[in-house]
């Protein structure tokens, strides 16, 4: 049940009647790949598409292809359409960045055409197509996520597989890291070169990890201490060594740490597993007089689900999260964190994000 690239204009034509008396027919394209539509509609509207039609495309494809009907569809004066048997949401994501429209087997589209003021945004229909596709590994769980943060740690970096995934703040087996590779390949976020694997759009990959991040948030718990925050902060950071190692200030109490100009209200911490056990609680409450709240709290405890978060650790008298798990904790946070976000962002991230991105386009355009 495979469409032929000429049932795209059958599709289309249903869609644009919704909007009016349009008409859709097959032309051949000037550029002599994959073919045209032209639309004529009421108001005396008239306009080409240039389609080009993928059995399968990836998000690792889906740039090139953008770029190339894009090309074409400028030199026809056409508006471009991808038009494929799936279109992932990641796709689609770079098809819309890059100005290009796109639509699937199954009617699920994006069609923008502002100059002849066409919108047509349909998605949720059921796509047999795609039911025998393998099932994609989620580079942000707790395991994989390692390989993603030992990765935008650094931006610039070129790794050997192996050596990634026996790296310290990493160790993963050889299979896994085998499919972290494939999936973050083929969602074009990476690629290989040179046997290495490389960072090609880290904010895309960052971007997605918080969206992630988001619905699976730490387990946090809340509290209200008598005192002020440095001396609240000073004071669990006395408490956390009793029971833990592995503890940091988290969210804004880092931020206002890595840059000075964010103001908070509540201190944050983030803590293993063995500091929120019965015994450590009690000590918390009887000997530094914290008591949980539902409301009012100026004390969070926060617990990561891999003990990986706390690499990159920061700091001098009290470690604080690295830069990167600021950002992220931040980002899940409702109020100032978007903004405390950017701060972190713009002065450790942005830099090297944005220098390994213009390295992937150099590399490209060079080729």
């Amino acid at each position: 049940m495979n469409p032929l690239p000429t049932q795209f204009e059958h599709m289309l034509e249903p869609l644009l009647a919704e909007l009016g008396d349009f008409q859709v027919s097959s032309v051949a394209s000037g550029s002599g790949v994959q073919g045209g539509v032209r639309v004529a509609g009421p108001y005396g509207l008239d306009f080409s598409i240039e389609v080009k039609e993928f059995k399968r495309i990836t998000p690792a494809s889906a740039e090139s292809a953008c770029l190339t009907v894009k090309r074409q569809a400028e030199a026809t004066g056409s508006q471009p359409v991808l038009f494929a048997s799936v279109v992932s949401d990641r796709t689609a994501e770079i098809a819309t960045k890059h100005g290009v429209s796109w639509m699937d087997y199954a009617g699920n589209c994006r069609l923008v055409f502002p100059s002849y003021g066409i919108y047509v945004n349909r998605r949720g229909i059921e796509n047999q197509f795609g039911k025998q596709l393998p099932k994609v590994l989620n580079v942000f769980s707790a395991k994989s996520s390692r390989v993603v943060r030992a990765m935008l740690q650094e931006p610039l970096r070129e790794w050997q597989l192996n050596e990634l995934a026996s790296h310290p703040n990493v160790r993963v087996s050889p299979g896994l890291m085998s499919r972290i590779k494939q999936t973050l390949v083929e969602g074009g976020y990476a690629v290989m070169h040179k046997r290495q694997l490389r960072l090609k759009r880290p904010d895309d990959l960052l971007d997605d990890w918080v969206k992630d991040y988001r619905t699976n948030k730490p387990r946090e718990y809340a509290f209200y201490m008598r005192g002020e925050l440095e001396q609240i902060e000073q004071q669990v950071a006395n408490w956390c060594s009793k029971f833990t190692k592995q503890f940091a200030l988290s969210r804004f109490s880092a931020a206002w740490r890595l840059a000075p100009e964010v103001r908070y209200g509540v201190a944050s911490f983030m803590v293993s597993t063995e500091a929120i056990l019965a015994e450590s609680l009690i000590d918390l409450r009887s000997n530094f007089g914290a008591r949980k709240v539902d409301s009012g709290a100026n004390l969070i405890l926060h617990v990561p689900d891999d003990e990986c978060t706390f690499n990159n650790l920061l700091g001098e008298k009290i470690s604080i999260t690295s830069p990167l798990q600021t950002y992220l904790d931040l980002r899940t946070m409702d109020g100032r964190g978007d903004e405390a976000a950017l701060a972190i962002y713009e002065k450790y991230l942005k830099e090297q994000f944005e220098e390994a991105t213009e390295r992937m386009v150099e590399q490209h355009e060079g080729n």
